[in-house]
Parts: structure tokens; C-alpha cells; sequence
């Protein structure tokens, strides 16, 4: 008889582990709490526009990177059926306006160094210091056959050297931020384009590596987007013989001894009352979730234990998104742009400071002959906790503010492009309480925390839970900053474990 693996989470490190675990000749059944499967990677319908809450860019997501491979054969690249599913690749990051002026990140990273140049020379040193730093991280690889820790040699050193240079420019920017990145530059612009796309207190490091995953040509985004793609991911492992069970929610993960100190997992309870037994568990949900509701505290890993318990050097972040409907196509946005604006309140914060794109790229955001624009707001704990207790304490409230930010910056877009005056209109808005809602996501995070100069080393948690011998995390919080790619490796690794516990081969074939 099969041995049965239980699944928490139906997002993408869980459908992930499903996938494998079924590819792996294990029996597999996926519990998820909401109506649809997919997670954080979904996205909906408003009025016949379709609205995309995950995929900004894929991580290698191109033929020419080894790990093309897994997203195709989990459904992010392919369908069931192995056909492929085409990604658009970006022509840009993103542009930064401010006095007149406009700066581009371009894909292209000998156009975007030579145009910064040419906005100012007198940032040559910096500029170039800039862009050696994210043409050596253009060969950063997603590891994707096994852990780490349970890669051969060949392998491991294979991957090794070709991340050298990553290695260099992550260890010589490793105590710069983007604040300090931004200091470096003289040009009042480039003092604002630099903090404009992620928190300034973020690693310059990462950033780069951002950039990097979009100048190397891998970081498209899949035709249809997020909801499509989780659709895929559910349609390839039920392919493969293993069962989604939405609208079910876990309520405890059942114990039971297994000697020598030890205990092991019997199976989950659902909100339900129902138990379902089974031989391992793959808990693919948020672990500050799954530690103070499915299990005990003692079982988290120490060093995400320390994370929690120092919020000062391990912050949150998410976004408050609005989307407008536009009764044009609305050529005059573009790629996300920031620009300054008239300041306004949100969530007791001032705002002076925001951004605006056309979701025009793909033909299913938006019915022909119009355009789906969107504003993102970057916010912290402290907002998080505004719109948490207000959701809490006053629905209604809590939509009004909701209405009112969307009212000021409609006011906003319609002043910084006069033409689409009288052409836009609220169409939907998500806070980041909604994400702790939905996903039970920590501090409403839809990434991992903030990669900071303080925050201390939490790459590769290996998942393994001291104390529960049946028990293997999946899920982007095991890796900073997280992300898809973290997600769904994850899942992978997490099935590669169970199977050296059993003393079998890790590789699984197709």
C-alpha cells in the first residue's frame, strides 16, 4: 500500500509538494481553507476585468535556465498536457518621474547604465559601481534538483561556481540598504528612484538581484497570470492522481508518542470535526499560522523563532493595492510609473508619492477598448494594524476608508494625466489585513520578512521539525526574501526529504 501524504495549503509550495509527492509514487491529498486553490497566486473577476494579486516576474523563468524545466512541469510555463504556456518578458522595471524629469529601468541594462550617465555624470562612479553589481547577479540560478544540503558534490559545485559572482556582489553590498544606496547619488532623481519600488530599508542586494532576475531576460510573467496558473498547478496533480479538497479547513495537526522522546503526526483535524490519517504531513501554510494554531511553539525551527521574537531587526511589509477601470485603453500609462502628488492620508500615513500602470500587456485584464490601471502603496506594521482593527471593529468603516483613498488618488492620476479625466472609476481595493484573511499570512506579508541590514540569517531552514519525525515544512518562509520560487522549490524539497527518510532516491523522475 501507498504511504499518504497530508498537505496543508493548496497555494504553490502546497500544490508543488502535491505534484511531487504523486511523481514520487506517494498517495497525496491537499487541505485548503478557501473556496479556490492557489494561495497567494490567484487573482479575480470585477465587471468583466480580471484582476492579478501575485506574478509580477518569474525568477529563471525562461528556456534558456535550468529551472525552466519545474515551472513548466508545474504548471507556471506548462499546461497538463506538457504544452508550454508563453511568458511576456518585461522591456522594463520601472520609471521614476520627479521636477520633469523621468528615469527608466530598463531591461536592457546597456541602454538604462547610459541614459542614467547621461541624467548624471556627475553619479559616473556610483552609476557603474551599480550596474556591475546587477550584471554579476544576472547569474544568480534558482536551485531546484534537491536541498542544498542533499545536493552531490558535482552538483553542488557546478551550482557553486556559476554563482560566484552573486556571491561576490551580495557580500560586498551585504550592509548597504537602499536608503544608503540612494545617499550615494547626487542627482535628486536618482535619490528617488532608487527607494520608489521597494522599502528603502531593504537590502540593496536584493534589489539587485530583482533587476538582475528581469535584465537576463527570465523574468516574464505567464500568459493569463496568477489565477491561471493555479489553476494549472491544480489540474497537473489531480492529473496525476491526487485529490484537492477546498473549504476545508485545519484545525490541529493530531500527535501521538513515537518514543525516544519523540512524537510523530497520526493525521490533521478539520474545523469540520473530521480526522483525516494519514503517514506524513507537509504543513504548506504560514508557519507563524501554523505554530500558534495547528501546533505547538516548541516545534518551530529556533532561528525563525528568533525572527519572530526581534521584530526591530525583522520587519513586515505589504501593499495596499487599488484598481481603477479605464473606459480607454489609456496609452499615456505605460509600466509603473512614481510621480509626485498632491500629500493625502492613508492609513495614518502621508503620502506625497505614488505610482499608476496599465495592466495592458495581456488581453485578459481587461475587455477590449479599455484598461485596467493600478496603484500600489507600500505599508508597514502600523498600517497593517490600522487596517486590521478597523476590519475588526467596523466593517463598514473600514470599506469608507477604503473608498476614500480610492477617491483621493483617482484625484491624483486624473491631475497627473489630465486626458483620462472623467474616464476612471473604482473598481476593487485590497488591504494588507486582507492577505491575513485570506492566506493567514503574518503581518498581512505576501513575501517573507524584509531582508534588512539586521536581519540575521534564515536561508535555507531545511523544514525539518526537531521533536515530530513525520513533520516537513514547505512554503516561501523557509528562505528569505521568499517569493514563487522559494514557494514552490519548497515543495519539491520538502517530498525529497520524506523520501531520504525512507532511504530512497531523491531524484524523481517525470
Amino acid at each position: 500500500m501507498k504511504q499518504k501524504i497530508i498537505i496543508i495549503g493548496g497555494g504553490v509550495a502546497g500544490l508543488t509538494a502535491g505534484i511531487y509527492a504523486q511523481k514520487a509514487g506517494f498517495d497525496s491529498v491537499v487541505y485548503e481553507k478557501n473556496p479556490v486553490l492557489g494561495g497567494q497566486c490567484t487573482g479575480w473577476k470585477r465587471k468583466g476585468f480580471y484582476i492579478d494579486n501575485c506574478i509580477t516576474w518569474l525568477t529563471n523563468g525562461a528556456p534558456k535556465f535550468p529551472v525552466y524545466k519545474m515551472w513548466k512541469e508545474v504548471g507556471f510555463l506548462g499546461d497538463e498536457n506538457g504544452n508550454p504556456i508563453m511568458a511576456r518578458q518585461h522591456d522594463a522595471f520601472w520609471t521614476s518621474e520627479l521636477n520633469g524629469q523621468s528615469y527608466t529601468f530598463w531591461a536592457d541594462l546597456k541602454r538604462a547604465e547610459k541614459e542614467m550617465l547621461e541624467l548624471s555624470p556627475q553619479d559616473k562612479k556610483e552609476i557603474r559601481r551599480f550596474f556591475r553589481a546587477v550584471k554579476m547577479c544576472e547569474n544568480l540560478r534558482v536551485p531546484y534538483t534537491a536541498p542544498l544540503d542533499m545536493m552531490n558534490l558535482w552538483d553542488l559545485t557546478k551550482l557553486g561556481l556559476r554563482m560566484i559572482p552573486v556571491g561576490i556582489a551580495m557580500a560586498a553590498w551585504s550592509k548597504v540598504d537602499l536608503n544608503d544606496l540612494a545617499e550615494r547619488f547626487k542627482h535628486p532623481l536618482l535619490k528617488k528612484a532608487f527607494v520608489d519600488y521597494l522599502p528603502g530599508d531593504y537590502l540593496a542586494s536584493i534589489f539587485m538581484n530583482a533587476y538582475a532576475s528581469i535584465s537576463n531576460g527570465g523574468g516574464g510573467v505567464p500568459d493569463g497570470g496568477s489565477f491561471k496558473v493555479a489553476q494549472r498547478m491544480k489540474a497537473i496533480y489531480e492529473k496525476l492522481g491526487g485529490f484537492c479538497h477546498a473549504n476545508a479547513p485545519v484545525k490541529k495537526i493530531i500527535l501521538e508518542d513515537a518514543g525516544k522522546n519523540q512524537k510523530r503526526a497520526k493525521g490533521i483535524l478539520l474545523e469540520s470535526g473530521e480526522e483525516i490519517l494519514g503517514d506524513y504531513v507537509i504543513p504548506a501554510c504560514d508557519p507563524h499560522y501554523l505554530f500558534h494554531n495547528l501546533l505547538d511553539e516548541q516545534y518551530m525551527p529556533p532561528r525563525l523563532k528568533r525572527a519572530y521574537d526581534h521584530p526591530e531587526a525583522h520587519k513586515n511589509g505589504s501593499t495596499f493595492h487599488i484598481v481603477y477601470e479605464c473606459s480607454t485603453p489609456a496609452p499615456e500609462i505605460g509600466r509603473r510609473t512614481y510621480f509626485e502628488c498632491r500629500p493625502f492620508d492613508i492609513a495614518g500615513v502621508t503620502i506625497s508619492r505614488i505610482n499608476m500602470k496599465n495592466y495592458n500587456k495581456d488581453p485578459v485584464n481587461a475587455p477590449a477598448g479599455k484598461a485596467l490601471i493600478e496603484v500600489k502603496i507600500l505599508e508597514k506594521e502600523p498600517q497593517f494594524l490600522y487596517w486590521k482593527n478597523l476590519r475588526e471593529t467596523d466593517k463598514a468603516a473600514y470599506d469608507a476608508a477604503k473608498q476614500k483613498a480610492a477617491a483621493d488618488i483617482l484625484e491624483r492620476l486624473e491631475e497627473r494625466v489630465p486626458s483620462l479625466k472623467g474616464k476612471l472609476s473604482y473598481l476593487d481595493a485590497w488591504t494588507p489585513f486582507t492577505y491575513t484573511r485570506y492566506c493567514n499570512s503574518y503581518y498581512g506579508n505576501f513575501m517573507t520578512f524584509i531582508t534588512t541590514k539586521k536581519s540575521s540569517n534564515l536561508f535555507n531552514i531545511n523544514g525539518k521539525l526537531k521533536g515530530l519525525e513525520n513533520v516537513v515544512l514547505a512554503g516561501q518562509w523557509l528562505s528569505m526574501p521568499g517569493g514563487l520560487p522559494m514557494a514552490m522549490t519548497s515543495g519539491k524539497f520538502a517530498v525529497q526529504r520524506i523520501l531520504r527518510s525512507l532511504g530512497k532516491s531523491i531524484k524523481i523522475e517525470p
